[in-house]
């Protein structure tokens, strides 16, 4: 069960969010600012209101514990356009700032986008953001009676690795995984990753991520011991592996020592398997054991897998208010049962709480051409396709056959000319709109 302290965090996060970031990180700014960063009028490292930095990645190196890094309007792409931005520290990320830092509207009239240029001289495949505070609140520190009590904030991105990918052709219709001579391949990596020491607490909030491939998730997360992590108001819309991916950096004896997740009002839609022929990927959200999770006001849709997946089953899960609808296999996933939404709470073993949950089914104002491009992909059911071909009488096969490998046949297609069709902000905006007083987002 979810633990009071955890409902006294969800309170006291409101609070928090209405004053727009963890009250004692505020400085002389109105909005707390110790750093500025600008790509339009940046330059140099100073990270003044009067001199912002050009780049995030540009000042890593100069970022203290507690700063407050609050980003303007404009395309960022890393430090030596690498694509890729790495902080070791406790920070807050702010988006969504007009010119002179008076002004936040992150997902109306001032976006800020990361992304990253393919075949750039120093571009890395890495998470286009990864935060890690693992070094920075350890055991050992505890022990020594030093500090390790920290607060992780994002809030405002726009992570688009759409012009990170290397596409098969210019309709940017499919990705291509593996690099060659001249290309380099597309990222295998989500948009937003965060890892933390023990003591932790971590909000994510007004953050969309798309176009990104990963074998997990395009928001992942692996908390430290008794971390309570709020992701509130984010969209996660076509990527590969999952929309969301809550962890765990440890492994716990009790539920006191499991992180404690509150996901509220977000949109995970769209989220593909890996690739056309493979087995996994493709859901909603995934969770793992040793986590407590709360889901309320979401959506999960549309999804080639799973709307949620609790294969790993988390120690008990809430969910209620939530619209699940349209996703490939099944609504839920408890280690290998597939359960219909309307069964969740009679069949559902590791499933504190589940009512008030929907299925009604709703469209998507994206484009015509984003949809039919969408559509045309060739999903394959892997197991139907193997028992179609036929097996090759070959030497490599008798090995094959001896170490208990699948044998390989002839005449199976496993690619789609169509995956992971490049997704435009508009449909991304069309998609985050799916709004109503119960379920999704706020334009924040």
């Amino acid at each position: 069960m979810i633990l009071p302290r955890t409902r006294l965090w969800l309170l006291m996060s409101i609070l928090l969010a209405a004053w727009g970031l963890p009250h004692a990180l505020a400085q002389d700014s109105p909005f707390g600012c110790t750093k500025y960063v600008n790509v339009e009028t940046g330059s140099g490292r100073n990270a003044t209101l009067e001199r912002p930095a050009n780049d995030l990645g540009n000042i890593v190196s100069r970022l203290e514990p507690g700063d407050v890094v609050c980003i303007a309007e404009g395309i960022y792409t890393g430090r030596g356009d690498s694509g890729s931005d790495n902080i070791e520290i406790p920070v807050v990320i702010l988006g969504g700032f007009n010119q002179d830092f008076t002004v936040r509207s992150p997902w109306r009239d001032h976006l800020t986008i990361f992304t990253g240029l393919h075949n750039s001289d120093n571009f890395v495949t890495t998470y286009r953001l990864s935060i890690d505070t693992s070094k920075f609140a350890t055991p050992l520190m505890e022990v020594r009676g030093e500090p390790t009590e920290h607060t992780v904030m994002v809030d405002g991105l726009i992570i688009d690795n759409g012009p990170r990918n290397y596409y098969r052709d210019e309709t940017e219709s499919a990705i291509v995984r593996m690099g060659t001579p001249s290309d380099t391949p597309t990222p295998e990596s989500g948009g937003l990753v965060i890892s933390t020491g023990i003591n932790s607490t971590v909000v994510v909030q007004n953050v969309i991520v798309v176009n990104t491939a990963p074998t997990q998730g395009a928001f992942t997360f692996f908390p430290g011991r008794a971390a309570d992590v709020t992701i509130r108001n984010n969209v996660a819309v076509n990527n590969t592996g999952a929309g969301f991916h809550l962890g765990k950096s440890f492994s716990g004896d009790t539920s006191e020592e499991f992180p404690n997740y509150a996901f509220e009002n977000n949109i995970s839609v769209f989220n593909e398997k890996h690739d056309p022929f493979g087995t996994f990927g493709g859901s909603g959200i995934i969770l793992e054991s040793e986590t407590n999770v709360t889901i309320t006001n979401s959506i999960f849709a549309l999804n080639d897998n799973y709307g949620v997946d609790n294969a790993k089953r988390a120690a008990d899960v809430v969910m209620t208010d939530n619209l699940i609808f349209g996703n490939a296999t099944a609504d839920y996933l408890e280690f290998d049962l597939k359960i219909d939404l309307e069964d969740i709470e009679d069949e559902a073993d590791y499933m504190y709480d589940a009512f008030d949950n929907s299925g009604e089914l709703h469209t998507f104002g994206v484009s015509e051409g984003w949809a039919a491009r969408y559509s045309a992909r060739e999903i394959i059911d892997r197991n139907a396709a193997e028992a179609d071909v036929e097996v090759v009488d070959a030497w490599y096969n008798d090995l094959r056959s001896i170490l208990g490998l699948n044998l390989i046949g002839t005449d199976l297609d496993v690619d789609s000319e169509v995956w992971l069709p490049r997704m435009s902000l508009e449909d991304v905006f069309a998609v985050a709109l799916l709004y109503s007083d119960q379920y999704g987002v706020h334009i924040p």
